[in-house]
């Protein structure tokens, strides 16, 4: 759904107010406070949850003798354990915090040894350990603060450019989210509204993605034969 049709649902919903023709771009007062809102609801809604509609998928060159590389410019935060070396095919250590990294790059010999890499973020970049030696793809997914899929050219943005830019969050959503936010602008009473925005949010986050099933029951007991008390080593003898 269009920024313009997102702006006109929100007003029309709620009587007494003039629907401007065009948001985007227009002096009307109604417009510029519709298109201030609706980028403050798409921002904040970015950084509230972790959707699966803003996933995007990151690869990057390592360079022989360089530990750190910049993180995507709409870089929210990671996936979870998707920081991937491709072409060594085994995965990133980490986030290590402070201590650790620490430790290994002081060069202890058990963190030495260990094989495959580490990484760290810190001041907005990814940084490897050990340093690499030579060229090799890293890559891993990580959730955008690009909520905007502009018209003119297809890309992605952090904030409204037109009209006809389209969310790639849930348009119910961000036009209750439109209503409460106006309201409270004005000076309207909005608790109804921001009550509704809550509900629909909660019930999205419920169902956004794919989620694993955790079982809370007990581990299942060991009757003795089985798979951990088969010898590795002397089948039959």
């Amino acid at each position: 759904m269009s920024l313009g049709t997102i702006c006109t649902n929100a007003l029309n919903a709620m009587s007494g107010f003039n629907v401007p023709t065009s948001f985007f771009g227009s002096a009307n007062p109604t417009s510029v406070t519709m298109v201030a809102l609706a980028n403050e609801e798409g921002c904040d809604l970015e950084k509230m949850e972790r959707w699966q509609e803003l996933i995007t998928e990151y690869t990057f060159p390592t360079v022989a003798g360089t530990a750190s590389y910049n993180l995507p410019e709409d870089f929210r935060a990671f996936a979870q354990m998707s920081q991937w070396d491709r072409s060594n095919i085994f995965r990133f250590r980490g986030p290590v915090p402070s201590f650790v990294w620490q430790w290994l790059n002081a060069g202890v010999s058990v963190a030495s040894s260990i094989s495959g890499d580490w990484f760290m973020i810190r001041n907005n970049k990814f940084h490897i350990y050990p340093t690499p030696t030579s060229v090799r793809t890293g890559a891993f997914d990580y959730y955008s603060k690009n909520f905007v899929l502009k018209e003119v050219d297809g890309l992605f943005s952090r904030y409204w450019t037109s009209d006809n830019d389209t969310a790639r969050l849930d348009e119910v959503l961000m036009t209750a989210g439109l209503k409460w936010r106006f309201l409270q602008a004005k000076g309207y009473p909005f608790e109804t509204e921001y009550k509704r925005w809550e509900a629909i949010k909660e019930s999205l986050v419920a169902d956004n993605g794919a989620k694993p099933v955790i079982s809370l029951s007990s581990p299942p007991m060991w009757s003795g034969i089985g798979e951990p008390n088969i010898p590795d080593t002397g089948y039959g003898s």
